[in-house]
């Protein structure tokens, strides 16, 4: 217990430091999250209730949603690899020189695509069978997210089998900071949205704002929760 609370300590630390120590990371998520919400205020999304179903699964909507997406998850992974990349003093984060591409790919391949194999056989499977060899799978890869990570940190000793047993007594800190990471930011970002619902559109124009760094803060804090995770599971891994 006093061990994952100086890992939440750090994770929240982390967190907030990186608005100061990287800026252009959390640039990267506001600004493309703060012109997805010029376009929703515009479309009327916050006027009300109805007029919001409407405009939520929009073409045009969604035309700035994978802009923000794409920022979130460039936010994310910049962020971890900052923290990473310190904690073995090597690199900066935005060069991709350091990176151990084997590996990544390895990792990613066996990550993203694993858990679809089933898919291939759904067919001819029963209904129980399938559901139990997809959720079988999507389990059994997670501790390839600490090959992804060491990989983008520059660590050249990560493998896709190297560490795969050992790193399963990570996985639940690291489900546990992502936790802590997601949980409270993500209340924030919902509970502006309904503060912003129905207001004047002067009114919620400084309320988008701040959730735009609110979103920036989840992007930032679930990379420092990859980062200390990383660093619990390999804590000799020096540049």
């Amino acid at each position: 217990m006093r061990a994952s609370w100086r890992y939440l300590k750090l994770l929240y630390s982390r967190g907030f430091a990186l608005f100061a120590l990287a800026p252009l990371i959390i640039a990267i998520v506001t600004i493309p999250e703060f012109v997805q919400h010029t376009a929703e205020i515009r479309l009327g999304m916050f006027d009300d209730i109805e007029t919001a179903r409407g405009v939520a699964n929009g073409a045009e909507r969604w035309a700035f949603g994978y802009a923000k997406l794409a920022g979130l998850l460039i936010g994310m992974f910049g962020a971890a690899r900052f923290w990473g990349l310190r904690d073995r003093g090597a690199g900066r984060w935005w060069s991709p020189r350091d990176i151990v591409w084997m590996p990544l790919a390895a990792g990613l391949v066996l990550f993203l695509f694993v858990p679809s194999l089933p898919d291939l056989i759904h067919p001819w499977l029963p209904e129980w069978a399938y559901q139990t060899l997809y959720w079988g799978l999507s389990l059994a890869v997670i501790p390839f997210l600490f090959v992804i990570l060491g990989a983008l940190f520059g660590d050249r000793s990560v493998g896709p089998f190297a560490n795969y047993w050992r790193d399963w007594r990570w996985v639940p800190l690291l489900l546990l900071l992502l936790v802590a990471a997601y949980a409270p930011a993500m209340g924030v970002h919902y509970g502006l949205h309904r503060l912003a619902m129905g207001l004047p559109r002067l009114a919620v124009w400084p309320i988008m704002a701040v959730d735009a760094l609110v979103v920036a803060l989840l992007a930032s804090l679930a990379g420092a929760a990859f980062s200390v995770a990383y660093r619990a599971a390999r804590p000799l891994s020096r540049a």
